[in-house]
């Protein structure tokens, strides 16, 4: 293969395009080096053409396999963690992420959704008659592609972490995923920000059987905190790098305000589902979409739906066996 896309975006920090089958067809991962130390921040997805990548690339800048130490991951997708057992085995790497993605890891990789998992599906009106076998799990979608790893060690929030004698701060921002972590290097004023904090997207946020059933309000209050941090050059998973970071998160705050009033305006007539709600505002084009995008945006909706709920501005109701939504 052509050598890898890798470039030195700051002093010892390298960013990888790792290529996905999947739209974003990229996901920046990053490699950074101390001396004779080097760390690598997120993995890309298990495939063929992903793990040559990163071979190309480390090739590229002189860092030998077993020079890369620690494998630290923002969260448990598999874009980001779906090759950390490939690469533990290749470097010898310790694997660092944090304890309820480790928990999600686990959930992946379970051969089936469970009923109650399939019954909240179906109360928020996913439409299950169409899938008479059951929908596919997470381990069936992604199958060989998601191929992690048990960390070896937890990352909390304001945890330490060295690269040699390079230190870099662990900052706890849920909302995407209940665990997800930027990586801020307060000496270069660098962050990596995984899927959080993005230029031209704004990542999923849902609400789902097993997991925190406010996780907007997260999201939010974590860019935030972000805002807090002397940032000038930020490393998202997908898009290009930016600088300003306080100005793309308070946009990404006012894109779910925008939307917030907007699910809030569908719930003024009669009670309705969140399923039905995300019919009538995403534009899915003319194809029917895949059975995942459709559950996406009826759980991003729920997530809005949800808070809007905790600020007492709707209220949750059963009705003919699903649970509606109606404006107090």
């Amino acid at each position: 293969m052509q050598d890898a896309k890798i470039r030195e975006v700051a002093a010892d920090i390298y960013q990888i395009h790792m290529p996905l089958p999947m739209r974003p067809s990229i996901v920046n991962i990053h490699l950074v080096r101390d001396q004779d130390e080097w760390a690598l921040f997120d993995t890309g997805m298990h495939t063929e053409e992903s793990v040559a990548t990163l071979k190309s690339a480390i090739a590229q800048v002189g860092c030998p396999p077993s020079a890369i130490r620690k494998l630290i991951c923002t969260h448990h997708h598999a874009d980001h963690f779906g090759t950390s057992r490939t690469y533990k085995e290749m470097t010898g790497a310790e694997v660092y992420l944090n304890p309820l993605e480790q928990q999600r890891v686990e959930r992946m990789q379970s051969s089936l959704p469970s009923p109650e998992a399939m019954e909240f599906f179906r109360a928020h009106g996913i439409p299950l008659d169409e899938f008479p076998n059951g929908l596919p799990s997470p381990a069936s979608h992604f199958g060989s592609r998601y191929m992690p790893v048990m960390p070896d060690h937890p990352i909390e929030d304001g945890d330490t972490l060295h690269v040699g004698d390079r230190a870099l701060q662990a900052v706890w921002t849920p909302g995407h995923t209940p665990g997800h972590c930027c990586f801020y290097f307060p000496q270069d004023k660098v962050m990596i920000a995984g899927d959080h904090l993005l230029p031209r997207i704004t990542p999923h946020v849902g609400v789902y059987y097993s997991g925190p059933q406010n996780p907007l309000q997260d999201f939010i209050r974590s860019h935030e905190k972000i805002q807090e941090l002397d940032v000038e050059l930020v490393l998202p998973a997908h898009g290009g790098n930016f600088k300003d970071h306080r100005y793309r998160a308070k946009q990404i705050i006012q894109h779910h305000v925008y939307r917030l009033k907007e699910i809030h305006d569908q719930t003024h007539a009669t009670p309705i589902t969140a399923f039905d709600i995300a019919m009538n505002i995403f534009d899915f084009g003319k194809e029917k979409p895949p059975i995942f995008h459709i559950m996406a945006a009826a759980f991003e909706t729920l997530s809005h739906l949800h808070l809007l709920m905790y600020e007492g501005k709707v209220e949750r109701l059963h009705e003919d066996g699903y649970i509606k939504f109606v404006s107090h």
